[in-house]
């Protein structure tokens, strides 16, 4: 019979795993998707002088898809692009505390943002804003936005529950905690 150490990672529930997945596969999906928008858009332009209407537009909800379907995935991990100018004044025995704090903030933000996400999809939807060439619906893509950010400020929240229980990623000693 083998030990298990007490502070080993714990393998994610079966609802965290199949929604990981599906982020990731919305994601790839979008990459692909404005990959082959941009090689159409592009050959059809050079070579045969008709691009395809609305290329941009595409674009960009393709784009915006992809990057708010991982944010949730992205704070819960703690895998954002970040600055770590205060990790050397806090080290060891702070990390718990500083992360608590940070990711209690971070989480109070995002749920501002939310919040007035939530509101201007609330007035484009009424409105009926569409896009100018396509004509797609700009209402339930904010929607979706205003969910994942959402979704990421319970994560950010979590993880500042996480932190101040001494359970976080980088409170376990682990090769982050030194830094």
């Amino acid at each position: 019979m083998s030990a298990v150490h007490p502070r080993a990672p714990r393998r994610p529930a079966a609802w965290a795993r199949v929604s990981a997945w599906l982020a990731d596969a919305v994601a790839a999906a979008m990459l692909l998707a404005l990959s082959a928008v941009t090689v159409v858009d592009v050959v059809g332009r050079y070579l045969f002088r008709a691009p395809i209407g609305g290329a941009d537009e595409l674009t960009v909800f393709f784009m915006a898809i992809g990057v708010y379907a991982v944010l949730p995935r992205l704070s819960w991990r703690e895998e954002h692009t970040c600055v770590d100018i205060i990790d050397v004044l806090y080290r060891g025995r702070w990390i718990a505390p500083r992360q608590t704090v940070l990711n209690a903030l971070a989480a109070a933000f995002m749920a501002m943002v939310t919040w007035r996400m939530w509101i201007l999809a609330g007035r484009l939807t009424g409105d009926g804003e569409v896009t100018m060439f396509l004509r797609l619906q700009k209402g339930p893509l904010v929607y979706f936005f205003a969910a994942m950010c959402a979704a990421a400020a319970l994560a950010l929240a979590g993880n500042a529950v996480r932190y101040a229980l001494g359970r976080g990623p980088l409170s376990s000693g682990g090769a982050d905690a030194g830094r």
